[in-house]
């Protein structure tokens, strides 16, 4: 059985440009996946979230969606929403280091934080720090399915030149695999992590493997 669902959560896939994210969260409503959240609805489910953790701090399911919550939303606004996002997450490492998916979604904010740091030394150290904790989410849990999304998309977005972009290629295929072997996953999902090798590979020119894994995309939709 794939590493895949902590306690009550479950993973919600995120589609955006040319990539997807992972996101575990408590179940919820198609209406209110983060998919389909705008930034103002981002910010409701975050207000309310922190209403609950004021209730009770030591709810840390609660404490991790919240720390999720704005890292979705970091990935719209670095600028306003990284640092918080690093403080919940942070707080959600503390609190259990062998979660895996928290520590992923920690080096993810970290890295997302150093787009707006304001000097080239303080931009490398939240860049490295963030690539440093994404790799030990992956040596922690090598078949979870939301370490490796989540560094794949990451990877996928930085700017070429810090050379992790084959990562991204590594973990969706690492997903595929996972996916093969396991009868009951989910054929939207298969279909997601083909459409998002589609688009890489795309983007780097290939264009025959772009419509292998275009096909492979349509045909995993068909399942569903």
């Amino acid at each position: 059985m794939m590493n895949t669902f902590f306690h009550s959560r479950l993973f919600h896939s995120v589609a955006v440009p040319g990539i997807v994210f992972l996101f575990l969260l408590p179940a919820i409503c198609v209406a209110e996946r983060p998919e389909n959240m705008d930034l103002k609805a981002l910010q409701a489910r975050a207000a309310q979230l922190q209403q609950g953790l004021d209730k009770n701090p030591s709810d840390y399911d609660t404490l991790l969606s919240l720390g999720i919550t704005y890292h979705a939303l970091a990935q719209r606004d670095s600028g306003t929403y990284a640092k918080t996002a690093v403080r919940y997450l942070e707080r959600a490492h503390q609190a259990r280091f062998n979660d895996a998916a928290a520590l992923c979604y920690l080096g993810s904010a970290y890295s997302l934080l150093s787009k707006d740091a304001n000097d080239v030394t303080a931009k490398s150290n939240y860049a490295n720090k963030g690539f440093e904790y994404m790799d030990k989410a992956v040596r922690i849990d090598p078949d979870n399915i939301t370490v490796r999304m989540t560094r794949a998309g990451n990877a996928k977005n930085l700017p070429r030149f810090l050379n992790r972009r084959p990562i991204a290629y590594t973990d969706l295929e690492h997903v595929i695999g996972l996916l093969k072997r396991d009868p009951g996953a989910s054929a939207s999902l298969r279909a997601t992590v083909y459409g998002a090798l589609a688009s890489l590979y795309a983007e780097d020119n290939d264009a025959a493997k772009a419509a292998e894994y275009r096909s492979k995309a349509r045909r995993s939709e068909k399942e569903n």
